[in-house]
């Protein structure tokens, strides 16, 4: 039997509406924005973006060319310094040269030029992206000389890079011939920081520290000490951190952000004094910036000297009374004193106030709204708040997204998140986040007229999101609008590339395929569902109908088959694959295995009108096994269940005939 499930809009029972807004396509999250400003740490690069390596081609190892004999002897000497896109180490008084590690001594001329030839056509491959001939050409020049190190640094890089690689074994080569490269060329340090940064990225903190000393040591730069104070903080080593900002701080001199990268790690420390010194400085040495003032008190606060913390921050409204991080801790030293009048009376104010900042009214509100779910009180009062706020000019969307998370952490009727999400969309129309929701609501209502116009206003601000057309083309195909559900989808397919979810690409052509098959165009049909096929091979529905139809015409019925035993196999409790399966089988006379699947299909399917097809099917296997009375009994029921005049005329047929 077809299913009738991908043209049934699939949110009625899968999708649900929940704080995280997630569906099988509507994989939508509305975003809430912390006002939190958190001072940007110039983080160690990853390996990965250190080698920007393409995975796609794998080419055989290329054959020697003339010109790149030449090209050897040109750069042989320059092989002895650095490998391709090292950062070459300029030649200092002492011997702490940049030089690899060729042992000539034990290299034939001969050979030491076909190491060279191989190495720079590794690179020439590297850069080209042909990872594989890379690897082979590595290896070659390896068993040449095992300890050159170039070609121990690109080898070590590739298996850590590249995804065939990433498996432990994999990692634990690379690690060994980085740490090799970097032995053999103590003094390069381009080799020795992507080792560093390779250990920090698997959290070996103490040896990637030891290598950053190590650099720092030969070279002070602002990115090594940056990166060896991230180091110390992420391995609990705050000592450490404190020794390497002092340290930034005789090669830069004191700064604003030097300054409260110590007071930040001196309360981590819960050095308190150290932390008060630090603050106390910036405080001094920035006094018009009031925000270290409002640290300050949040430092009294937190070690319970109340009163100073609430002074500071009455003197800095005092002089700011619009000063968003004084009113933000005040509503929380409020809130935390619960003193419950003077907290709501802040709160309106810098809710209300249009000179207030935007994240100040927003994390007010947030803090608000969110307290109010904690303890499940009641709505009234914040969504009254929430309203008169919006009744304002709004800078974005921000105000409107959080009373739609409000709304919906509240299970709030769906007339309230709608509404929430209409706001959000007359804010920033092309916001395509509140429009997929909006169209998640009515999927629910089987609301198809709703539907396709939520689509087509989606499809004019987000042309690209596929969703739109998947599911305008359903609600037209549901409304009967056949060829222009056919355009529709097409229109889909058009916008298809490599970010598009592949089960998406997969139902959108298996939806076309349905619809081009039931308007009798069953060769563009079977085109569709190969492309479906071609994008999730195990998109369940798609065998279903494509195996059904296939039988249905007489074709390919070793190909359905096929198509239809996967169905079974993965979902053996479902009735209409069972039908399917068992109807195949009956066409290619197996009537006896036939039999035994619509056994089992009767045994689970629901006695509705969509179902009746499984019963007229179990009749015509029935009649053909020789039971002539049970034949009888599945096409009357068949005929009990169905509806349709065409349908109740063929079994009727059946039925007075007691034969095919």
């Amino acid at each position: 039997m077809r299913s009738t499930k991908q043209n049934e809009v699939k949110a009625a029972s899968d999708i649900q509406v929940n704080n995280n807004w997630c569906t099988p396509y509507l994989k939508v999250c509305l975003n809430t924005h912390t006002l939190k400003k958190d001072f940007e740490h110039r983080f160690p690069k990853t390996l990965t973006q250190q080698t920007n390596i393409l995975l796609h081609s794998k080419p055989t190892i290329a054959h020697s060319h003339r010109w790149l004999l030449v090209l050897c002897a040109i750069v042989s000497l320059l092989l002895v310094s650095a490998c391709h896109n090292a950062k070459h180490v300029q030649k200092s008084e002492s011997r702490k040269e940049a030089t690899a590690y060729v042992p000539k001594h034990l290299l034939s001329r001969a050979q030491q030029w076909r190491y060279n030839e191989l190495f720079l056509e590794a690179i020439r491959q590297k850069e080209a992206g042909h990872i594989s001939a890379e690897h082979e050409l590595l290896d070659a020049a390896l068993k040449i000389n095992p300890l050159a190190s170039e070609a121990l640094y690109e080898m070590g890089l590739l298996k850590l890079s590249y995804t065939m690689y990433s498996d432990s074994v994999g990692r634990a080569m690379g690690d060994s011939l980085l740490r090799l490269a970097v032995e053999k060329e103590p003094f390069n340090p381009y080799y020795k920081e992507t080792l560093a940064t390779y250990l920090a990225n698997s959290a070996n903190y103490r040896e990637a520290i030891e290598l950053y000393e190590e650099l720092a040591d030969e070279k002070e730069t602002d990115e090594t000490l940056s990166t060896l104070i991230w180091l110390y903080k992420t391995s609990g080593d705050y000592a450490g951190a404190i020794r390497t900002i002092d340290r930034l701080e005789r090669i830069e001199g004191r700064s604003e952000q030097l300054s409260l990268e110590k007071f930040q790690t001196y309360l981590a420390m819960k050095d308190d004094e150290h932390a008060y010194q630090a603050i106390e400085d910036l405080c001094a040495e920035y006094p018009y910036d009031l925000r270290y003032r409002v640290l300050l008190g949040d430092l009294y606060d937190q070690n319970g000297y109340h009163e100073q913390a609430l002074l500071i921050y009455k003197d800095v409204l005092a002089a700011e009374p619009d000063n968003s991080y004084a009113q933000i801790s005040l509503l929380a030293y409020y809130k935390a004193a619960e003193a419950d009048s003077l907290y709501l009376d802040l709160l309106h104010r810098v809710v209300l106030n249009p000179r207030t900042q935007t994240a100040a009214r927003i994390e007010a509100m947030r803090g608000y709204a969110e307290d109010n779910i904690r303890r499940r009180a009641d709505s009234t009062e914040v969504l009254q708040l929430f309203n008169q706020a919006l009744a304002q000019p709004q800078e974005n969307r921000d105000m409107a997204e959080l009373k739609a998370y409000y709304v919906s952490e509240r299970r709030m009727p769906t007339d309230s998140l709608l509404a929430a999400m209409r706001t959000i969309l007359s804010i920033e129309p092309d916001y395509t986040t509140a429009r997929l929701q909006e169209l998640l609501i009515m999927l629910q209502r089987d609301s198809m007229q709703q539907v396709a116009k939520i689509c087509r206003e989606g499809e004019l601000y987000d042309p690209t999101e596929v969703t739109f057309y998947y599911y305008e083309g359903t609600a037209l195909y549901r409304l009967g609008k056949d060829f222009d559900a056919i355009r529709c989808l097409q229109k889909g397919t058009d916008r298809i590339d490599e970010s598009t979810d592949r089960q998406l690409a997969s139902d959108i052509y298996a939806l076309l395929g349905d619809v081009l098959h039931s308007n009798h165009l069953k060769e563009e049909a079977y085109i569709a569902y190969d492309h479906a096929l071609e994008y999730n091979e195990l998109n369940l529905l798609c065998l279903n109908n494509y195996a059904y139809f296939l039988g249905m015409d007489g074709q390919q019925l070793d190909k359905a088959e096929r198509m239809s035993r996967i169905t079974v196999e993965a979902e053996g409790t479902d009735p209409t694959y069972l039908d399917t399966y068992a109807w195949i089988l009956y066409l290619k006379k197996d009537y006896v295995q036939a039999r035994e699947y619509i056994r089992e299909a009767i045994r689970l399917a629901e006695e509705t009108e969509a179902n009746a097809s499984i019963f007229e099917h179990a009749g015509d296997i029935a009649y053909r096994c020789g039971d002539r009375n049970q034949a009888l009994v599945y096409w009357k029921k068949a005929l009990s269940l169905t509806r349709d005049r065409s349908a109740r005329r063929n079994v009727q047929r059946k039925v007075w005939r007691r034969r095919l």
